[in-house]
């Protein structure tokens, strides 16, 4: 079983737990409170299969990467502000009250007509970081706030490039530039799964792949999705725990 703490005290404040907000293969993510009223999230990287425990020191090491790397964004406004450590494998960031868009799927409610803009503007100021945030497909990943700006979440698989001098830097760069076009694709074609009337010829064109992720795709990205079948054959991580939450959670400790 995970733990976290009931409680606990960094830098002279304390945080009390309230519930866990997610709870699912690689990390379980669990609300707090702090003395000042104030919400964070305390994301704890933690291998939830066979063995798990085992693999402790490799979570350690992929909690530290968010962190540098989220320490790295966490000025840029749509990043929910950092918190400090907990431990090797954990850390608080602020808590956004509101509904990531793969819950906003069973709902009625409305995107504002700008939100994609405002994510658009979030990405390209990760990109201006040079770090690749990777991991747009996932909706649970993007946050509509109560007000209706949107959030981005988790970069534990982020990468930053490093600028480079000479042909190793100009190579760098190409791969860079042509990657990033696969974090703007999926920014498009959330948009377009939400708000396809409002999408622009420009902006169409954008919701189409690059050649660089065709070509991945062709000859890697089917083998790996055939390996993600034989691990999760109910559906990714993502959609397993949205699909677990909403029909069969019963526990009090997510209410």
């Amino acid at each position: 079983m995970r733990k976290y703490p009931e409680k606990t005290m960094i830098n002279e404040e304390t945080y009390y737990y309230e519930k866990i907000l997610k709870d699912d293969f690689f990390s379980v993510n669990v609300l707090y409170k702090n003395d000042k009223g104030r919400r964070f999230v305390l994301k704890l990287s933690d291998f939830r299969f066979i063995l798990g425990i085992l693999f402790r020191p490799f979570a350690a090491m992929m909690s530290s990467h968010e962190y540098k790397i989220y320490k790295m964004v966490a000025d840029i406004e749509g990043v929910p502000e950092l918190g400090p450590r907990l431990g090797w494998r954990g850390y608080f960031h602020e808590y956004i009250e509101g509904k990531t868009l793969h819950e906003l799927l069973d709902t009625p409610e409305v995107l504002p007509h700008d939100f994609f803009d405002k994510l658009k503007h979030i990405v390209d100021q990760v990109h201006m970081r040079r770090i690749l945030y990777v991991d747009m497909n996932k909706k649970g990943n993007i946050i509509m706030s109560d007000d209706g700006k949107p959030f981005l979440i988790d970069y534990q698989i982020s990468q930053y490039f490093k600028k480079r001098k000479w042909v190793l830097g100009r190579l760098i760069d190409r791969v860079f530039n042509s990657l990033i076009k696969e974090d703007i694709y999926h920014v498009y074609k959330h948009k377009k799964r939400f708000q396809k009337e409002l999408m622009t010829e420009e902006e169409s064109k954008l919701a189409i792949r690059s050649d660089l992720i065709k070509s991945y795709d062709r000859f890697l990205g089917k083998w790996y999705r055939n390996a993600k079948r034989r691990i999760y054959p109910s559906g990714s991580n993502e959609m397993i725990w949205y699909k677990w939450k909403k029909e069969k959670d019963k526990s009090k400790r997510m209410e």
